[in-house]
């Protein structure tokens, strides 16, 4: 495992902002894509689509980060215990019985904390499948601070597959040409496995050697990153404005940097995309809430899929692009009590019908808007919210 130290160099949000919309001569500079509900605040939010919406795992505490295979056809999360324990676990993609990934029990509410105690100080999560489907690469503590590992499906064991002493590895996903694709940051006085800021890169194929793509020295940092049509999907926080992101896009090649997004009330992150329908899902979180949106790869058109009163978050696609699976915080509880001990589901929404219900939503609030006299500037808000969601649903 070769293990290098890259060179940083300072980056911002306005710097990549202003680089962003940076444009060629004689051009008008491109206006990133604003949220819905800044833009909407002052109308009555839609209601989620609960028929589009099932409920595959609950009962398990906090589960989080699900993840569908190559073929759709098997679902995987973990759960955390604590800040020192988190396992993986599968489930169909339909739903059914939980299973530990690595011992193939059957993990219930009335089991799992046998199970996590008998793992207590191990963390084994946030895996993602490789392109073959024939193993998972994830995220693990066992040299203290995170690194990454590789789990063999079909001979069940595991191996380090990016290591770096000085950083913390995470959020694996293996490119189609064997290379892995992460972030990574340096570990924090208060636990060996949180960061204090973090940059993107990636490990080559049999080598580990680390690329670092981007170059932020603390001001800012980049997380969960995913390809997008050869280039780099990420979010960007920036440190100094409450740890707020937006998503930007990185070229690997040239490390040129394009914002998705610039909502300065919103916080947008956990980008996934879509080759089948060419289309991004994010979870966005304003007033303290986490929603999921549908995104064209460009930022400029949007549409706000979830309108939950508590957290919906950690989306990802179904490989036909059908379906989203995502994590739905069951209760909501005071923000300093720990994290792992609140409750958290695993649900599945389908696009199509999704967005069928809310077009019709959208529908009857132009007519009521329309009826009322409602100010022009709000009617074309609304018209164009409406309008997403017809353009969306053409697409499907």
């Amino acid at each position: 495992m070769v293990n290098t130290k890259m060179p940083l160099a300072p980056t911002t949000l306005l710097s990549l902002k202003k680089q962003a919309v940076a444009a060629k001569p004689g051009t008008a500079p491109e206006v990133p894509a604003v949220s819905d509900r800044v833009r909407l605040q002052n109308l009555q939010a839609l209601e989620t689509p609960k028929k589009a919406i099932e409920t595959l795992v609950d009962d398990l505490g906090y589960s989080e980060f699900p993840q569908v295979s190559p073929d759709g056809e098997t679902l995987t999360f973990n759960v955390v215990g604590d800040y020192t324990t988190s396992q993986l676990m599968t489930v169909s993609s339909k739903g059914g019985q939980v299973r530990a990934l690595e011992t193939g029990a059957e993990i219930d509410e009335d089991n799992l904390y046998d199970y996590l105690s008998e793992h207590k100080g191990s963390i084994r999560e946030q895996a993602t499948w490789t392109p073959d489907g024939k193993g998972l690469l994830f995220r693990t503590n066992q040299n203290g601070t995170f690194d990454i590992g590789h789990y063999d499906l079909e001979q069940k064991s595991s191996r380090l597959v990016a290591e770096n002493p000085e950083l913390n590895l995470k959020h694996p996903v293996q490119l189609e040409n064997g290379n892995i694709l992460f972030y990574g940051g340096r570990p924090s006085e208060e636990r060996p496995t949180s960061d204090l800021y973090s940059n993107i890169f990636i490990a080559e194929k049999g080598t580990g050697a680390q690329k670092q793509l981007t170059h932020s020295t603390g001001e800012t940092a980049y997380k969960h990153p995913a390809p997008l049509n050869g280039k780099v999907v990420a979010h960007l926080e920036d440190k100094g404005k409450d740890d707020i992101a937006d998503l930007v896009t990185i070229d690997p090649k040239t490390g040129e940097q394009t914002a998705l997004t610039d909502t300065p009330t919103a916080d947008e992150r956990h980008p996934f995309y879509n080759e089948k329908v060419n289309l991004l899902v994010y979870h966005r979180k304003e007033d303290g809430d986490k929603n999921l949106v549908l995104s064209t790869t460009d930022g400029k058109k949007t549409a706000q899929l979830t309108f939950y009163g508590r957290p919906a978050q950690s989306p990802c696609w179904s490989p036909d692009g059908r379906k989203i699976y995502f994590i739905k915080k069951a209760k909501k509880k005071p923000d300093m009590e720990h994290f792992y001990e609140r409750t958290a589901d695993v649900r599945v929404l389908d696009v199509k019908t999704a967005l069928k219900d809310l077009e019709e939503q959208a529908e009857e609030r132009m007519k009521k808007l329309e009826k009322s006299g409602a100010e022009s500037e709000l009617v074309d808000l609304a018209r164009e919210q409406l309008e997403n969601y017809q353009y969306f649903l053409r697409r499907y």
